[in-house]
Protein backbone atom coordinates (compact mmCIF):
# COMPACT_ATOMS: atom_id res chain seq x y z
CA UNK A 1 0.00 0.00 0.00
CA UNK A 2 1.20 3.44 -1.28
CA UNK A 3 -0.33 6.38 -0.17
CA UNK A 4 0.50 10.42 -0.29
CA UNK A 5 -0.63 13.29 0.94
CA UNK A 6 0.23 16.90 0.75
CA UNK A 7 0.00 18.93 4.35
CA UNK A 8 -0.35 22.33 3.81
CA UNK A 9 2.25 24.95 5.94
CA UNK A 10 2.13 28.70 5.27
CA UNK A 11 5.69 30.54 6.66
CA UNK A 12 5.78 33.60 6.77
CA UNK A 13 8.52 36.35 7.33
CA UNK A 14 7.24 39.21 10.59
CA UNK A 15 8.84 42.02 9.90
CA UNK A 16 8.10 43.47 13.24
CA UNK A 17 10.06 40.20 15.51
CA UNK A 18 12.45 40.35 12.40
CA UNK A 19 11.99 36.54 12.04
CA UNK A 20 9.77 33.56 10.21
CA UNK A 21 6.79 31.91 11.21
CA UNK A 22 4.94 28.91 11.05
CA UNK A 23 1.39 27.48 10.69
CA UNK A 24 -0.31 24.36 9.93
CA UNK A 25 -3.86 25.07 9.99
CA UNK A 26 -5.20 20.95 9.12
CA UNK A 27 -3.13 20.37 12.68
CA UNK A 28 -3.62 23.26 14.78
CA UNK A 29 -0.08 23.61 15.11
CA UNK A 30 1.65 27.32 14.88
CA UNK A 31 5.51 28.27 15.92
CA UNK A 32 7.75 30.50 15.06
CA UNK A 33 11.14 32.58 16.40
CA UNK A 34 13.30 31.15 13.10
CA UNK A 35 15.88 33.41 12.03
CA UNK A 36 15.76 31.78 8.20
CA UNK A 37 13.07 30.23 5.74
CA UNK A 38 14.85 27.04 6.07
CA UNK A 39 14.43 26.86 9.62
CA UNK A 40 11.06 27.92 9.74
CA UNK A 41 10.17 25.04 7.45
CA UNK A 42 12.37 22.71 9.34
CA UNK A 43 10.86 23.82 12.58
CA UNK A 44 7.30 23.15 10.94
CA UNK A 45 8.41 19.63 10.02
CA UNK A 46 9.43 18.74 13.05
CA UNK A 47 6.24 19.73 14.67
CA UNK A 48 4.10 18.02 12.30
CA UNK A 49 5.98 14.87 13.16
CA UNK A 50 6.04 15.16 16.84
CA UNK A 51 1.70 16.19 16.44
CA UNK A 52 1.63 12.84 14.16
CA UNK A 53 3.43 10.32 17.21
CA UNK A 54 1.48 8.96 19.33
CA UNK A 55 0.82 6.21 21.77
CA UNK A 56 -3.28 5.62 21.64
CA UNK A 57 -4.32 3.33 25.17
CA UNK A 58 -6.13 0.17 23.90
CA UNK A 59 -9.37 -0.61 24.91
CA UNK A 60 -9.09 -4.45 25.94
CA UNK A 61 -8.76 -6.54 22.62
CA UNK A 62 -8.11 -3.57 20.54
CA UNK A 63 -5.18 -3.75 18.23
CA UNK A 64 -3.69 -0.84 16.79
CA UNK A 65 -1.42 -0.73 13.62
CA UNK A 66 1.30 1.68 12.67
CA UNK A 67 1.90 3.63 9.13
CA UNK A 68 5.45 4.87 8.48
CA UNK A 69 4.92 8.46 7.70
CA UNK A 70 7.91 10.44 6.85
CA UNK A 71 7.75 14.20 6.84
CA UNK A 72 10.47 16.72 5.60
Amino acid sequence: MVAQARIPVRIYFDGEARNWHFHVPELHIVGGGQRTHDEARQAAAEAIAFALESEPAAEQGEQFEYLDVAVG
